[in-house]
């Protein structure tokens, strides 16, 4: 089906300079692709000139139409153990509660949290997530059902190993042509990963031809384990190992001196930011401000929805801005547009996608949602970008599109049923915590 979307007002996301950065206008879908994105009224009536018999259109007058968000790091299907532990630090929240429920589950019980989370996701605008944890297979299958398009990194950890080797291979023979699912490698962290293994992922990368996703840096008992272990910051040692000449998405970044963002500059090593799960489990605040002046990509991640709770880019984009603004004492750092470029285009630059996904453009690919702006809190409209950050929920996406279909139309998932992914998950924890 091609869909032409009219009226709305077009946020592009690819304006760099001083230009407007939205208008009112009209987007075209092709297949998977954008045919156009114009101001021009004659441009869409063209188009519907020429596709009558097969088109879509959707009025979007009072909704912003703008790319999806992308979500870079999160653990999907730990939806399923929302709430299960809370108020407690890292370490403990692992060890005592959360690696245990995990020992039990298995490919369904993945399945069916990856499903939860990708639903929660969809409805909120998410289009794109990158991913972590055993079983990326069921995540993976997860996803495509959907119809969210994701980055999958099999999860290795020294007690794993095993795993993680049947999981990558599994990953790569059943989804190696899937429009959606692509593969990343995802060695844990340093501390939970033997020289050798990390050595395993970098190899791995290089011979699939893909970057690394891992835990980096995210307090500051990683940091003093890395030291005692090895003699160096978490930083210094990926450098010395050689992870760092693969393309890298580290995730928190939470204990970073000057020098290791400035190692990371020079690596063009891409960051996610995980301001409310760094917030909740008292990890630190990472020093945004001081690695996007030096030139780093810093993304949005949400974490796991057992740590943050939620998977809420629009919660997690305000957040992530007031949390820089009170840690440096200025108001003027992370503003809001630069904000949304963080969950858009940075996040696109992130996974190799760089003009494909995170702006609206010809040729780019269709991932594009509506955001329904005749709401009492998003009134009056005086500054549109603002809005959208400081003050848009979740629940005020309307309509979402991923990789040419309608996922999400008038607020309901049209890929999945709602009430039995919410049911399947309630009884598949009742279950694990009574074992």
């Amino acid at each position: 089906m091609n869909i032409l979307i009219t009226n709305g007002i077009i946020l592009p996301m690819n304006v760099a300079d001083d230009s407007p950065k939205y208008f009112t206008g009209h987007l075209a879908i092709e297949g998977n692709r954008i045919a156009f994105v114009s101001s021009n009224k004659a441009d869409a009536d063209n188009f519907l000139a020429n596709h009558k018999e097969n088109c879509k259109v959707i009025d979007a007058t009072g909704q912003i139409v703008m790319p999806g968000l992308i979500n870079t790091h999160t653990h999907v299907a730990m939806s399923l153990l929302r709430g299960i532990s809370d108020d407690v630090p890292l370490m403990e929240w692992l060890n005592e509660h959360i690696w245990p429920v995990e020992g039990k589950m298995g490919y369904d019980e993945v399945l069916t949290g990856a499903r939860l989370g990708t639903l929660e996701m969809l409805k909120g605008g998410t289009t794109t997530f990158v991913d972590m944890y055993p079983y990326e297979e069921a995540v993976a299958e997860a996803a495509e059902t959907a119809g969210i398009r994701a980055y999958v990194s099999p999860c290795s950890m020294d007690f794993r190993m095993a795993h993680f080797e049947e999981d990558w291979r599994a990953v790569q023979k059943r989804f190696s042509n899937s429009e959606l699912v692509s593969m990343l490698i995802g060695p844990h962290a340093i501390y939970t990963c033997s020289p050798e293994n990390m050595q395993r992922s970098i190899e791995l990368s290089e011979e699939l031809n893909t970057g690394i996703h891992i835990h980096h840096a995210e307090t500051k008992d990683e940091e003093n384990t890395v030291r005692e272990r090895y003699g160096v910051n978490p930083t210094e040692y990926l450098n010395n190992v050689g992870m760092l000449k693969r393309p890298v998405l580290a995730a928190h970044c939470v204990c970073m001196s000057d020098n290791d963002i400035k190692i990371f500059a020079e690596n063009n090593v891409s960051v996610a930011y995980n301001a409310q799960s760094n917030m909740k489990l008292a990890s630190g605040i990472a020093p945004v401000a001081k690695m996007i002046d030096a030139g780093i990509n810093v993304t949005i991640g949400t974490d796991g929805a057992s740590s943050n709770n939620d998977l809420d880019m629009w919660d997690e984009m305000r957040t992530a801005s007031l949390l820089q603004k009170v840690s440096t004492l200025n108001p003027c750092v992370l503003p809001a547009y630069q904000i949304l470029q963080m969950a858009t285009v940075n996040g696109a630059k992130a996974i190799g996608k760089e003009g494909e996904l995170g702006i609206l453009a010809e040729n780019a690919l269709a991932d594009v949602i509506l955001v329904d702006f005749e709401k009492p809190h998003l009134y009056p409209h005086t500054n549109i970008i603002s809005e959208l950050v400081y003050s848009c929920h979740a629940s005020d996406v309307n309509t979402v599109i991923v990789n040419g279909n309608i996922v999400v139309e008038n607020r309901s998932c049209t890929t999945m049923d709602e009430s039995k992914v919410c049911s399947d998950a309630q009884n598949t924890i009742d279950r694990l915590l009574n074992q």
